[in-house]
């Protein structure tokens, strides 16, 4: 006989770093529900568990300059995951190859995926210039598109009677927004990044 109680939920979240994902999913486990997949980095689906039941993790698999070419380190760090007794959640991001969501049993014990200090701080060198560099590149997109309006303004006001002109010049500058908006969202998490790298080669000067 069925409960009636949800199994399954999805729920909706942007986040712009993986931190407050990690901290989204832990909450969600203390409730009682596990992640069980992601989609497109916004909707988080879960199935019911025992509160506490897991730990989930996530972490990024770029290297300290950033780049997202890291298919064969992703599947190292699954695969050792994996043999960990952790679960690796299936996602659909358009940079899945960079990124690992995974869950472990709390009764286990503790769960981390980078411990020591270096690969703490190349994980966190690579997030803060994949941060900048994809800022950047949304700049560029944003000043093109902001050139690409004003053209259009101009072909409207000689030619009151082409709408079209209007209406691309609005889909521009609303691509142009949006673009802002992205880079700002990009922008925030980079002084976390510093204060977090200073931590921790303040930490690694102290064990030297």
């Amino acid at each position: 006989m069925k409960s009636g109680k949800k199994q399954n939920i999805t729920k909706f979240r942007a986040y712009a770093t993986i931190d407050r994902e990690e901290v989204f999913l832990n909450e969600m486990i203390a409730q009682g529900w596990k992640p069980v997949k992601i989609i497109l980095g916004m909707w988080f689906q879960f199935e019911k568990c025992e509160p506490g039941e897991y730990i989930a993790r996530v972490t990024t698999c770029v290297d300290s300059r950033g780049s997202k070419a890291c298919g064969p380190r992703r599947e190292q760090l699954a695969e050792i995951l994996t043999e960990s007794g952790a679960e690796i959640i299936p996602e659909t991001n358009l940079d899945a190859d960079t990124r690992i969501y995974a869950v472990r049993k709390a009764d286990l014990g503790e769960f981390e995926i980078n411990t020591d200090i270096d690969s703490l701080i190349a994980e966190y060198t690579g997030r803060r210039r994949y941060h900048i560099i994809c800022g950047l590149l949304l700049l560029v997109c944003f000043g093109i598109c902001l050139f690409l309006g004003c053209s259009m303004i101009r072909e409207y006001r000689l030619n009151p009677d082409e709408t079209f002109h209007l209406i691309c010049a609005c889909i521009e500058f609303g691509c142009a927004a949006l673009e802002l908006l992205c880079v700002t969202v990009l922008s925030v998490p980079i002084p976390r990044y510093n204060a977090k790298l200073r931590e921790l080669r303040d930490k690694r000067e102290i064990q030297e």
